[in-house]
């Protein structure tokens, strides 16, 4: 066995707190190479006797929707092995650090992992960079319906030509501009603003295109910038500001600016991958197969508290603001010649237009339920 996934460990896998709809702060820091930095949890009945453990890091916390959907992902491969196959997960790999997670991944220092989508451009990868094209995916059910399309198999690919196995590409919640003073809704809003931007040239230049001006930087300097001055905004999505406790810098959450989602998408070292038996590879092909779905169904759940959690914690002082049809409009005019560039571009120019159609096919989203009690204005 390939000596990445021999581990004396027990896999980490998880509980039903942790799948449950509602998404509390904390987590463990984890480093690269490290073996300490596990999600911990009443170890399932014959997890000691695994065979074979496979470590998977990720860049945010355990109760992330990241994090979230993976334990989802590590229950199932121990289930369909029978006990005989165990997954670790990593949390805040590398201090939040995607393209550390992405190098690490490659140079086989883990054996599994789940890059946010966007950086794996900066790594010559763009089989995912129609995911994160401004205003395009906007909503959860035409998310739902691309990620289970054979677009999503497609896109997996694009792993191959850094030596790595795509198994699945899952949701961490819809991105929307927030800022420490004030609201991001109007084109005029965004001129002068700093933003955080992950690794990725596509949402650099989108920002760029709004008015606003990107700043690259990892996960786990966000807080530390805004408290600083050095950040005026963010594009986040809910999960990410109630997980890091952004609701206490951030001010305003542009609630109906959905600017694009943020999936992440899971992969594993080839050597490692190679390394599995055909049983193993089938069982963890089989357990990726319901990963989409499951991060979908954690966001889109009826019983989700989490918007009440973030109103609830930062009440009083963050708060939601829509914009109106007009400002929405001008906003997504702002970005055509992003559109216009990279649509002259392969393969993203292909699966954009594969994506306008299942768009164009699909019912109009239904109207968001309102903001609870005290968190929305406008």
């Amino acid at each position: 066995m390939h000596p990445v996934l021999r581990m004396l460990a027990v896999a980490a896998v998880a509980t039903v707190a942790s799948l449950a709809p509602g998404c509390g702060a904390g987590g463990q820091s984890g480093t690269p190479g490290a073996a300490t930095a596990e999600v911990t949890a009443p170890p399932v009945p014959g997890t000691v006797g695994s065979t074979t453990n496979v470590r998977v890091g990720f860049v945010t916390n355990a109760q992330h929707p990241y994090g979230r959907a993976l334990a989802g992902f590590a229950q199932r491969v121990f289930d369909v092995s029978g006990g005989r196959m165990g997954v670790e997960l990593v949390p805040e790999y590398g201090g939040g650090d995607d393209l550390a997670l992405l190098d690490d991944l490659r140079a086989g220092r883990i054996a599994a992992g789940s890059v946010s989508a966007p950086v794996w451009q900066s790594a010559g990868v763009n089989a995912f960079v129609a995911l994160q094209m401004p205003f395009l995916v906007s909503d959860y059910a035409l998310e739902r319906a691309v990620l289970g399309s054979p677009l999503a198999a497609e896109m997996l690919e694009g792993t191959k030509a850094l030596g790595l196995q795509g198994l699945a590409i899952h949701e961490g919640g819809l991105r929307k501009p927030a800022a420490v003073d004030g609201c991001l809704l109007a084109l005029d809003d965004w001129r002068g603003v700093t933003m955080r931007s992950v690794q990725s040239p596509l949402l650099s230049e989108s920002i760029r295109a709004l008015g606003a001006t990107p700043v690259e930087m990892p996960l786990s300097d966000v807080r530390r910038s805004m408290q600083a001055g050095q950040l005026d905004a963010v594009e986040a999505n809910v999960g990410l500001v109630y997980s890091l406790g952004l609701y206490d810098v951030l001010r305003c959450m542009s609630g109906n600016v959905n600017l694009w989602p943020f999936p992440t998408v899971l992969a594993m070292n080839g050597a490692a991958w190679d390394a599995l038996s055909p049983a193993e590879r089938r069982w963890m092909r089989a357990a990726a197969r319901e990963v989409p779905g499951a991060s979908m169904d954690i966001l889109t759940s009826p019983q989700s508290t989490l918007m009440g959690d973030v109103c609830r914690d930062g009440q009083g002082y963050f708060f939601f603001a829509n914009a109106t049809p007009g400002e929405l409009r001008a906003l997504r005019g702002a970005v055509q010649p992003v559109y216009d560039r990279y649509l002259a571009t392969e393969p993203t120019g292909g699966f954009v237009r594969r994506i306008q159609r299942m768009k164009q096919a699909m019912p109009a989203a239904p109207a968001p339920p309102a903001y609870p009690p005290g968190c929305g204005a406008g």
